[in-house]
């Protein structure tokens, strides 16, 4: 009994130890890049430790720590805009926790297996594929929340980051869950092979990487230089009304004359700063006409309008001749829209709080000088697929702009940007980012930071960039990696499943 007592607490300090210091904490803020490396040993050393059917269990715990730590900042938004108590914002965001965690459970019970069978190299491959296919997993269903993958802690390890070019963040993560395998191997069994695949797998991503690197700068050093003007309004998440709706407008324009002036070719306003129409009312159209005609384009996030209920987060470029438009393809849930709204009839002090909008069409780009330029709004620079969507379809700059004065002064901007520098990796381009109360940032194709804003405060300025042509392996093969770590994992599982009824049927004969 008591040697039982004594394991259980040592489990669950082994769990505390791999979820809320090591995994959340190589995340923003902390940033602690090199825990990432070693956060799943302790969990693993755990895991050999117990039969199969406690697997779910200790994956589950783990990733639901994790995700508590990694996402407290939800249900103070929950709680500033959907009018819900303190109570049940933070029920919300344990449920939130819980049906993410039910697959890192899943996925535990498959890597259980895998050091039950083998620790050959070609079976503990298959630790890192079953990760990555749970994250795929986690990003297509229902509307998908993919925040903070394993492979986002190396925003800030430049040179491990470069790869992403080859297989996205998802490759990123499937080497940093090869090298958690590693050392945990490494503590097992002190074997002199395990140490030399880890200091050749160290060396070799470090090597390809500080190649890629110094390749993509010099293939950019000799394009030329364009520049931009980026505004940071510093603009709360609230509706104004005359005077301060006219006054806000004024001033906005009044920064993008004088970004013009210092050489701004175009100018970037963040996503809804001011709570207006601007293609449903003539004054306001007129005032951008005017403007671009004497002046310079302007990129802003509004909403557009049209009857039969066709409700639209907007991208508007506004240009001498006209104006384009590129309609928000994957809307925020429980922001802009609600799943299974009928289903979540007992969260309704949420829900009646949120308005549908129309989902857009297409991924598409805007034309500016003839060039393509990719404007995914807010929330959508999270998903891999759908920026490689744009850049393949020609984009030759990413200009994201996003309203992240809902997160507040919290993890929650610095985490979104940190997903968003790996967009620029993936497929080679300056990212130009407008944000309303920051972090807006001019991010190279390396993945480097050439400027961010502080949050909170007012900001505009001048960013320098080059329209990139090339596409990249990732851009040009589409989203290939993630789904062939799903299929092997299915085939996996396929293999397990038939293994075990040859079993129950030899036995029963």
């Amino acid at each position: 009994m008591l040697k039982s007592i004594k394991n259980l607490k040592l489990e669950i300090l082994l769990i505390m130890v791999s979820a809320i210091i090591l995994h959340s904490f190589s995340f923003p803020r902390f940033n602690l890049f090199f825990t990432a490396f070693f956060f799943l040993v302790p969990l693993v050393y755990a895991l050999d430790r117990r039969k199969t059917k406690r697997a779910f269990l200790l994956f589950f715990t783990f990733s639901f720590l994790s995700y508590l730590v990694i996402l407290y900042w939800i249900p103070n938004i929950m709680a500033k805009y959907g009018n819900t108590g303190r109570f049940l914002s933070i029920v919300g965001l344990v449920a939130l926790a819980a049906f993410l965690s039910v697959f890192t459970g899943l996925a535990g019970v498959l890597i259980k297996r895998v050091l039950q069978n083998s620790s050959a190299c070609p079976s503990i491959l298959l630790i890192p594929i079953i990760w990555v296919a749970k994250d795929l997993v986690v990003e297509r269903v229902l509307s998908g929340f993919p925040w903070c993958l394993v492979g986002y802690s190396q925003h800030n390890n430049i040179y491990f980051s470069q790869s992403a070019e080859f297989g996205g963040v998802h490759l990123i993560t499937f080497i940093i869950i090869f090298i958690n395998v590693l050392f945990y191997l490494l503590l097992r069994d002190r074997s002199k092979k395990v140490l030399v695949a880890l200091i050749v797998s160290f060396v070799s991503i470090y090597t390809t990487g500080y190649f890629l690197y110094k390749t993509t700068e010099n293939r950019t050093a000799v394009l030329p230089a364009h520049q931009a003007g980026i505004i940071q309004p510093n603009a709360k998440n609230e509706i104004l009304y005359g005077s301060k709706k006219q006054k806000e407008l004024r001033k906005l324009f009044d920064y993008s004359r004088e970004l013009k002036e210092k050489g701004a070719e175009f100018v970037i306003w963040p996503e809804y700063t001011v709570s207006i129409l601007p293609m449903q009312n003539p004054y306001y159209f007129k005032m951008f006409n005017e403007f671009v005609s004497a002046n310079v384009p302007i990129i802003a996030g509004f909403n557009d309008f049209f009857g039969r209920g066709e409700f639209y987060n907007t991208a508007f470029l506004f240009k001498k001749d006209k104006v384009e438009k590129y309609y928000k393809v994957h809307l925020t849930p429980f922001g802009e829209y609600v799943p299974l709204r009928d289903m979540l009839f007992f969260v309704k002090n949420i829900t009646n709080e949120i308005g549908d909008y129309t989902f857009g069409k297409s991924a598409h780009n805007l034309t500016l000088d003839d060039h393509a330029v990719s404007v995914p709004i807010c929330y959508e620079v999270i998903f891999p697929e759908l920026i490689r969507a744009f850049t393949a379809k020609g984009g030759e700059l990413i200009v994201t702009i996003s309203n992240d004065s809902w997160a507040g002064n919290t993890a929650g901007p610095h985490q979104i940007l940190s997903m968003a520098i790996f967009r620029s990796i993936e497929n080679r381009r300056y990212m130009l980012r407008s944000t309303s109360t920051g972090i807006s940032a001019v991010v190279t194709p390396t993945g480097k930071m050439a400027y961010r804003s502080k949050w909170g405060v007012e900001d505009r300025f001048i960013a320098e960039f080059k329209y990139m042509k090339r596409k990249t392996l990732f851009t040009h093969f589409g989203y290939l990696f993630p789904y062939f770590c799903f299929l092997i994992t299915l085939l996996y599982i396929l293999k397990i499943t038939v293994n075990f009824f040859l079993v129950k049927s030899k036995n029963s004969s």
